[in-house]
């Protein structure tokens, strides 16, 4: 991964627009701080939403993960309104948070975080399942590895095809646009597969620039460094701005495909649609995100060109209802 153009200014932007986000470290993992030790090796954070059957599979996998890690569970429910949460009862290790409000995956996943105490903490969606011992091969890959502060295992579909947003670079308007068309897979040209990595093959691993939120196994000092999710992001965007703050804080974000994980993508759709508020995120993330990791006159005219694509697709997604449905299940057109 290349360094950023100017470190300094990096520097600055991530100081400014991360403030709320340091009060996260400073109380995240304040009581082993304190103590010098943790409770446990791993803390799991799941924030669920209308995924009741997606929910209970997941935990049954990590169930079957508890006798090679020693872990504590959270799952913040996001005001499901259905049986969800039940769902979690069901399993009497893991501890249930239920917001009476939707807070969003940054946010929700910000109060896991606030509880964790533990050498590492896993982001995990709920619509994912966990192969026996696979979390015990990732920490050990993790430890092995002391420059790596965020680690990504392979996500595979249900029927084993890859999901490339387990390994990600950042989202330029030339990659984004052949990451879509499906020319990066075309043309071999680094600034084309920027976005896709597409010069490391999905059974190698290596370093890159992000990975998908649905998989974020981290290590608790470096994330009490960093900082936790930045809540200007509902959901979408969220996972690629933190793995390019740990680039930025020096810290490796590295894909390894030593285990397969599950990730069916789109838990919480509604009818193969995204739910309104999510719908509204996942079309005007990228003008935030791009303002934020570009600053300059190049961001804004990058920015602003994602916004007038981004309301365009919007207004369609809500007036014929195809882009809202299509673009959320297809695997190669969607960001988070």
């Amino acid at each position: 991964m290349s360094p950023p153009r100017c470190p300094a200014l990096h520097s600055f932007v991530l100081s400014f627009s991360a403030r709320s986000l340091k009060e996260y470290s400073d109380v995240a993992f304040g009581n082993a701080r304190r103590e010098g030790v943790f409770l446990h090796e791993l803390t799991v954070i799941i924030v669920s939403y209308r995924c009741e059957g997606l929910l209970r599979d997941c935990l049954r996998s990590l169930d079957a993960n508890r006798e090679s890690v020693d872990m504590e569970v959270h799952v913040i429910d996001n005001d499901s309104q259905d049986k969800t949460a039940d769902a979690a009862r069901e399993f009497p290790w893991v501890k249930l948070t239920a917001s009476n409000t939707n807070l969003g995956f940054s946010k929700a996943n910000n109060l896991g975080i606030d509880q964790a105490n533990s050498r590492a903490v896993l982001i995990l969606n709920p619509d994912t399942v966990i192969p026996p011992d696979g979390l015990r091969l990732c920490l050990e890959e993790l430890w092995k590895q002391p420059g790596v502060g965020l680690l990504s295992p392979r996500l595979v579909g249900p029927d084993g095809s890859f999901d490339r947003r387990c390994k990600r670079g950042f989202p330029t308007f030339l990659s984004i646009a052949c990451y879509f068309s499906g020319l990066d897979q075309k043309f071999k040209s680094r600034r084309v597969q920027r976005y896709s990595v597409g010069w490391l093959p999905d059974n190698e691993g290596g370093e890159v620039e992000s990975v998908s939120g649905a998989f974020m196994l981290m290590r608790a000092d470096a994330l009490s460094e960093v900082g936790g999710f930045d809540e200007q992001f509902f959901m979408y965007a969220e996972d690629m701005d933190l793995s390019l703050r740990f680039g930025y804080a020096g810290w490796t974000v590295y894909y390894w495909p030593g285990v397969d994980v599950i990730h069916i993508g789109a838990g919480s759709n509604e009818d193969g649609k995204r739910p309104e508020k999510a719908n509204e995120a996942y079309f005007r993330t990228m003008p935030p995100f791009i303002r934020k990791h570009r600053p300059g006159i190049a961001g804004l005219v990058s920015a602003a060109a994602y916004w007038i694509i981004g309301e365009v697709l919007l207004f369609a997604s809500r007036h014929f209802g195809a882009l809202r449905g299509t673009l959320g299940g297809d695997k190669r057109a969607r960001l988070d």
